[in-house]
């Protein structure tokens, strides 16, 4: 996308009320079909652009209007159900039930049996739920849609997304009906919303140079640096934890509201446990600054458990080796601007520290953020929605919006070495590399293989060791098994095959071509070029 009149729209845009800005949420609006998705942990939120405005899509569930919809996925009858008929599942237990589909497929592949759904693959139940969002947009949304339109939409996904949850959630959407423009990572995302909001910090004349977005969800933790600079937003690194968020918060909440009743949350049945942290959730989100105590009232869930009052200093200090957790991100974000031409000591450069996500108005959160930030901390308006509001503006093509993301994970290959038997760790693209503008990064390797069959096992990391070895949060892809030599050609499966070393080379010219689209996912083209043979691989699916 080009730049064009970006400062022209962002003043805009500023220059208007927060509830013109938004739109009213329950009053029809008119779209062009142009939409942001933020497909969260416990919530799908959902902008759209309307003549320079982005407003957040309301929904009647049983005659009220909500501004999300939930992740919750249940199997009752053989059929996948959701949202309020999803809750009673999950209360009642009469049926499989899933609190986050979001959570559940992340690190699986499209194929892979999704726990707690039987007979759905991770592909199969995520594709019906997102048709449900589709078909509340549609019919039960203040948006004034026609269903004979094709949906266009920008996407969110986690910063440190993997390959495999990026293709998952883009084949998803397509098959649910969605037309995808890309995806974009979350924290970029509210970056767009943030300087949307703070027209000033885009000015020329600004020394502000970047934003750090802090987003907490339900169920992981992003946090990046997104450069503010000639009026482009650029991802220039990002780290996250990927199982990390306020259900883990919600735990932290159960375990202390148990505490003394003799009952273990891991003791109980499934469905409990669920409807537990669902009560505990609730108490937590009507939480204020000023709160010295919590009721948690688990009496609905097990009539033997009585209300139960929760100092607030004795929670926040339990919750807080989680916060410190996100912390040690966040120091190595800035240690990592360093890199990429930023000065963090110098606090002129830094816009702000955007609190985004819905468990970032969390006041433990806060009160331990400010300690360290101080003035520089800005929780935004709409936490929960910012995300989703940015997506809608990149898809907005008038606002003309360019976004460039770096590679956000470790990408590299097992290789075969002597014998067979050792392998060797080959690391193809390192996180942090900057791609090159409006064109995939592209990278190759060439080589004279010693083995009759390439078994590559491919990798994605967030870390690598003082030698190049991964390690920090592993996430392994599919393997591949590609013949280097010509009489395996025509094999239908190399798998009961021995890949043994040759004495000499086999004398094959062998290309490996790796693609880094722009929504993150990965194609791998390997050529034996001395015979002309080839096969394109894509998240281990062959093409």
């Amino acid at each position: 996308m080009c730049e064009g009149s970006f400062a022209a729209v962002a003043r805009g845009l500023c220059e208007r009320p927060l509830e013109d800005y938004l739109g009213s949420m329950f009053s029809a609006i008119v779209l062009d079909m142009r939409l942001g998705i933020d497909f969260g942990t416990t919530r799908t939120v959902i902008a759209g652009v309307d003549d320079g405005r982005y407003p957040v899509a309301s929904f009647d569930v049983r005659g009220e209007y909500r501004d999300y919809l939930p992740g919750i996925v249940a199997l009752r009858d053989d059929q996948l159900v959701f949202d309020a008929e999803a809750r009673d599942v999950l209360l009642t237990g009469r049926g499989s039930a899933l609190p986050s589909i979001k959570r559940a497929i992340t690190g699986l592949t499209p194929e892979d049996p999704i726990p707690g759904l039987p007979g759905f693959s991770a592909l199969e139940a995520l594709t019906q739920y997102l048709r449900w969002v589709r078909s509340m947009l549609l019919e039960r949304s203040n948006f004034d849609l026609d269903g004979s339109t094709p949906l266009t939409a920008m996407v969110a996904v986690p910063a440190n997304a993997g390959t495999r949850q990026r293709f998952l959630t883009l084949e998803a959407f397509r098959q649910a009906g969605f037309e995808v423009l890309g995806l974009v990572g979350e924290p970029t995302a509210a970056a767009i919303e943030f300087a949307f909001r703070n027209a000033s910090a885009m000015s020329n004349r600004s020394p502000k140079r970047y934003v750090v977005v802090y987003d907490l969800g339900g169920g992981t933790f992003d946090t990046a640096a997104v450069s503010l600079t000639e009026r482009r937003f650029q991802l220039l690194c990002a780290r996250g934890i990927s199982r990390l968020g306020g259900a883990d918060f919600d735990r932290i909440i159960a375990d202390l509201a148990l505490r003394g009743t003799g009952l273990g949350l891991e003791e109980l049945e499934s469905a409990k446990q669920a409807a537990i942290l669902e009560a505990c959730r609730e108490a937590k989100e009507g939480l204020r600054p000023a709160s010295r105590r919590l009721l948690v009232d688990l009496g609905p869930v097990d009539a033997r458990l009585a209300p139960v009052l929760l100092d607030t200093p004795e929670l926040y200090a339990a919750c807080e080796p989680l916060i410190e957790r996100t912390l040690t991100m966040v120091d190595e974000l800035f240690r990592a601007l360093v890199g990429r031409g930023v000065d963090p000591e110098d606090p002129r450069q830094l816009g702000a520290l955007y609190l985004v996500g819905g468990s970032s108005a969390f006041p433990a959160l806060n009160r331990v953020l400010r300690a360290r930030f101080k003035r520089k901390i800005q929780l935004a308006p709409q936490p929960h929605a910012a995300t989703c509001v940015g997506l809608a503006i990149a898809a907005d093509s008038d606002a003309q919006v360019f976004v460039r993301e770096a590679v956000t994970r470790h990408f590299g290959v097992w290789r075969e070495a002597d014998g067979g038997r050792d392998k060797v760790f080959d690391s193809i693209i390192s996180r942090d590399t900057e791609p090159p503008s409006d064109e995939p990064l592209v990278v190759e390797r060439h080589y004279r293989p010693a083995h009759p069959i390439g078994h590559l096992r491919f990798l994605e990391c967030t870390d690598l060791d003082e030698h190049g070895q991964p390690s920090g949060d592993l996430t392994p892809w599919e393997e591949i098994r590609f013949p280097y030599d010509p009489s395996l050609f025509a094999r239908e499966s190399l798998d009961a095959l021995p890949i043994l070393r040759q004495d000499t080379p086999l004398g094959e010219d062998i290309v490996e071509v790796y693609t880094h689209d722009s929504d993150g996912t990965i194609a791998v083209a390997i050529e034996n070029r001395t015979r002309g043979y080839r096969r394109h691989y894509r998240l281990g699916a062959l093409r």
